[in-house]
């Protein structure tokens, strides 16, 4: 999912234990796009992925991101996260 008001990276607890990548860290504060904040902060993801497209990789990517229940979504990616990487926003086109 994407949230561009997101103030960091999210990933669900599930894939995060599924995958077996997060460790236990310190608690900071992820702001979400409906203004509410998440507060089970006590993991990070520290990992990359790749994204393809009919099988060609389109880029590989890395991604720090809190981890947290985020009922059935596997990742929330903020604007914070899409600029770093390069992507291109239009918030005002969107409305």
């Amino acid at each position: 999912m994407i949230d561009s008001i997101a103030s960091a990276p999210v990933v669900g607890k599930r894939l995060a234990i599924k995958m077996g990548i997060w460790k236990r860290v310190r608690k900071i504060n992820v702001k979400q796009g409906d203004g509410s904040t998440l507060s089970e902060r006590n993991y990070v993801v520290n990992s990359s992925f790749r994204v393809y497209s009919k099988g060609s990789l389109l880029g590989k990517f890395s991604l720090d991101a809190e981890v947290l229940d985020i009922e059935k979504k596997d990742v929330i990616l903020g604007l914070s996260w899409l600029v770093e990487n390069g992507f291109i926003v239009e918030t005002q086109e969107r409305c």
